[in-house]
């Protein structure tokens, strides 16, 4: 839409906004695809109306959202707590572009304890389903959980064989003989001693960790001293895992009998995540996780706690959880805080007592710990990776949704395509697509690759899962990426980055016993000499990643066609 017509419709909503009625309701932004953000307000005709004012606004956010809506629609209701509720179960239910929305974490890692058998093992699961095993967690990350799981086995040499392995075993495993087990499979410690060793994990587990955490300090300390750096870079990692566990359940002990939800958040330029404690009756029986989806930098710290406390309370909390209290802690009020209270039926405190701030510091620390695992990847590469690659291929903004091409065939047969998308450095194989070629006959990689582009970028809209890219990735050098950018400009595709990424190649020369081997390397449009990726770096790893992941979706996706043929014959 041409910026012309952009503020003819900006100018006809606006007249339409000043027409609304004076009475609290709720907003609904749309495009052509559906809903892109729900808002509440006490006066529609004024805060509908604010929105198609010709000004810009000072948020980003609001601006492209804006740029992208063609209606509105408003549903009235007779107070502004009705809007508030109203608000959130229609947020549930579009899932607009742009409203932040909490995903609920729901299976984050614990560390069972089984208590019905007389030599158990500490076990990892996402599963708290049985009243014969104590649960300790949750973790913020399996990362963290496995990292403490095995500090443990190995420190106080439990075992940590399977049940069957364990009760078919004749003679010691090697892990006796290395000094990490004690080998209850053969009677190598009696009942007493191998429980009095789970206690001391269980200890640890419950926040009792001082002594333990003085003797890692010391093995660090130690280890640097004799300049056994990764070893003291190690021992940090476990220091650090066990300090968040210990943290966590040791407000256990708090002695204060009071029922309260804490809540906190983590943010930085590209993310946030939320963390609510749940103690009752001065206990803490729980962690709720929550990443924050469609957040962006422009977002305000009170919003963010509005968003996290309204959503939690009205929608992601079930009727079996005990999750419906009166009295909720944060470090700072959220907006409409007064609303909130009145709606919600809660009282919202900031902390003012020790144990408060020290209930708070620990939902922040958890907070913060998520958060950082989601810049590690957990499961991808993480927005660390996506700054390495942002600064290596000097992008103008940090490439969130990146897409990879890949074309197979078999001497021009059963030609198909394949689409790999990684969003946030984590791919998302909802958004894989295969593409079966339809107008090329014969092997013509570059006609293949013009069907595609012009099949996906002919449905790039809001809330389809087609939402422009910010970087696509085509596997080839400066050929390849002529070919691509030559396909970009017959379509008129604009404001995505395009770059293409060459494999490393094998020079040998017959008379040297030498081979020499190139680096992968990143051809960039209008730059005659390409970058070099070195094989240690976050954005060799998630570029060749998603390069590797779109040629093997591509050759599985053309194997199983030519199979089918095959069979039919």
């Amino acid at each position: 839409m041409s910026d012309q017509k952009r503020e003819a419709k900006r100018t006809a909503l606006l007249e339409k906004a000043k027409s609304l009625a004076t009475s609290p309701g709720v907003y609904l932004m749309k495009h052509e695809n559906g809903v892109i953000y729900v808002g509440k307000a006490k006066s529609l005709r004024s805060r509908v109306s604010s929105y198609f004012q010709p000004i810009v606004h000072e948020h980003p956010r609001t601006e492209l959202m804006l740029q992208t809506v063609q209606e509105f629609e408003v549903i009235h209701t007779e107070t502004e707590n009705e809007a508030l509720v109203l608000e959130c179960t229609l947020i549930k239910r579009f899932k607009p572009k742009f409203n932040v929305r909490l995903k609920d974490d729901k299976h984050y890692p614990y560390i069972k304890v089984p208590t019905d058998i007389d030599f158990p093992r500490l076990e990892w699961t996402r599963k708290v389903n049985s009243e014969h095993a104590r649960y300790f967690g949750p973790f913020p990350s399996g990362y963290a959980a496995r990292i403490v799981l095995r500090l443990l086995t190995e420190t106080f040499h439990l075992r940590d064989c399977s049940d069957n392995t364990f009760s078919h075993r004749s003679r010691a495993c090697i892990l006796y003989q290395m000094g990490q087990c004690s080998a209850p499979c053969v009677a190598k410690i009696s009942k007493v001693e191998y429980q009095a060793s789970v206690q001391q994990a269980i200890e640890i587990l419950e926040g009792k960790s001082d002594a333990f955490l003085q003797q890692l300090k010391l093995k660090m300390d130690e280890a640097a001293l004799d300049e056994r750096f990764e070893d003291a870079a190690r021992i940090r990692d476990q220091i650090q895992s066990v300090q968040i566990v210990s943290q966590t359940q040791s407000v256990v002990d708090a002695d204060v009998r009071v029922d309260q939800d804490v809540f906190a958040f983590a943010r930085n330029d590209h993310a946030a995540h939320g963390v609510v404690l749940q103690v009752r009756g001065g206990k803490l029986i729980a962690v709720k996780h929550y990443n924050l989806q469609n957040f962006d930098s422009s977002i305000e710290d009170n919003e963010i706690l509005y968003d996290i406390l309204t959503q939690h309370v009205l929608l992601l909390s079930s009727d079996h959880d005990i999750l419906k209290v009166k009295d909720v802690l944060m470090l700072e009020l959220p907006s409409d805080s007064s609303l909130l209270e009145e709606a919600l039926e809660i009282t919202i405190h900031t902390p003012v007592t020790d144990v408060q701030k020290q209930l708070v510091n620990v939902a922040q620390t958890n907070a913060r710990y998520a958060l950082e695992n989601v810049r590690k990847g957990e499961g991808g590469h993480g927005i660390s990776a996506l700054e390495e690659v942002q600064e290596k291929l000097g992008l103008d903004h940090l490439p969130r949704r990146i897409e990879c091409y890949d074309i197979s065939n078999t001497q021009g047969e059963e030609s198909v395509a394949s689409r790999v998308v990684f969003i946030d450095g984590t791919p998302d194989k909802t958004l894989y697509r295969k593409y079966k070629i339809k107008t090329v006959t014969g092997a013509d990689d570059f006609k293949s690759m013009r069907e595609v582009f012009e099949r996906r970028f002919s449905k790039m809209d809001v809330g389809t899962g087609n939402e422009k890219p910010d970087l696509v990735v085509v596997d080839g050098g400066k050929g390849q990426l002529a070919q691509a950018q030559a396909i970009f400009n017959e379509l008129e595709i604009q404001g995505v980055n395009l770059v293409g990424l060459a494999k490393a190649r094998t020079e040998s020369n017959f008379r040297s016993k030498e081979v020499e081997s190139s680096m992968e390397r990143i051809f960039i449009p209008n730059r005659v000499n390409p970058v070099p990726l070195y094989p240690h770096t976050k954005a060799y790893k998630i570029l060749t990643h998603i390069r590797d992941e779109a040629h093997r979706f591509a050759i599985t996706f053309h194997r199983s066609l030519r199979d089918k043929k095959s069979m039919n014959r």
